[in-house]
């Protein structure tokens, strides 16, 4: 959250957060399988945050119209021991099933 423009969260409502292996996180952050951005077994943080809305200004393809209602959820995949980011996403699926790969923390959003 650091690195977002001060526009980037609408009113942040909660971040949580879990210690896991790429190969139990990605799947749990993403909805789906794992790809080869690095090994398995390495540690990851995912790191969820809930807001009133989700701003991010990234490459879309041409015609691309915003939804309606705007996204509140951004996950992000992040090297626990590196800290690069491999995968992030913006959605409405607060909250993401994080329970299922390992302790799960949560802050409030004064955190």
């Amino acid at each position: 959250m650091g690195k977002a423009s001060a526009r980037f969260f609408t009113h942040v409502e909660e971040v949580q957060l879990v210690l896991t292996t790429y190969a139990k996180g990605e799947p749990a952050a993403e909805g789906g399988g794992i790809n080869h951005a690095m090994p398995p077994e390495t540690p990851v943080w995912i790191v969820e945050v809930h807001a009133k809305a989700v701003n991010w200004n990234h490459s879309v393809p041409p015609g691309y119209k915003p939804p309606k209602r705007p996204y509140t959820d951004y996950a992000v995949v992040m090297n626990a021991q590196t800290g690069n980011v491999t995968d992030a996403g913006e959605g409405r699926g607060w909250p993401l099933p994080l329970w299922k790969v390992g302790a799960v923390v949560r802050f409030p959003a004064e955190c």
